[in-house]
């Protein structure tokens, strides 16, 4: 599989809507959630394994996923930090697979509407706290979409349509 870039927090921050009141992070912390839930799932690759070994058995609760994002990957969640596995949710689940299941930035969208009140989403996801009562919500969701691309697979079905 070719090297895939499925989100950069600069994407976020660098848009027009971007607010200037609060710190760049904030546009991460989606990724920062999918990226903390790839890791805890073993979705990533062997080489990133290796490459931070120390990181990786300090990876618990208290880990702060976006700091390491923001620092070692350079706000950069790609392809080089998944298996196959890890790659193809990440390609299905960043695209709209199969048209009838939901996509990440649709599902955090949602949430964030739900969580906030606000429908504005292009402004009001970056006022979503990086806290783990967020990932915990934020981790339900993934865990659902994960188990629907499961059986999506299993039905043989490809998620690249």
């Amino acid at each position: 599989m070719a090297y895939v870039t499925y989100d950069k927090a600069k994407w976020h921050w660098g848009a027009e809507t971007a607010p200037t009141d609060i710190p760049q992070e904030n546009g991460a912390t989606h990724i920062a959630f999918f990226f903390r839930w790839c890791m805890e799932r073993k979705l990533y690759s062997k080489e990133f394994a290796a490459d931070f070994s120390a990181d990786f058995a300090r990876m618990d609760d208290s880990f702060d996923y976006r700091g390491f994002f923001f620092r070692d990957m350079d706000g950069v969640l790609d392809s080089d930090a998944l298996n196959a596995a890890g790659k193809a949710f990440a390609k299905a689940y960043y695209t709209k697979f199969a048209k009838t299941h939901g996509w990440y930035l649709q599902d955090y969208a949602d949430f964030v509407s739900d969580k906030l009140g606000e429908k504005d989403f292009n402004n009001a996801y970056f006022y979503i706290e990086n806290s783990p009562q967020n990932y915990a919500e934020v981790k339900q969701i993934i865990d659902r979409r994960y188990e629907e691309f499961l059986e999506f697979k299993k039905a043989g079905k490809s998620a690249d349509k």
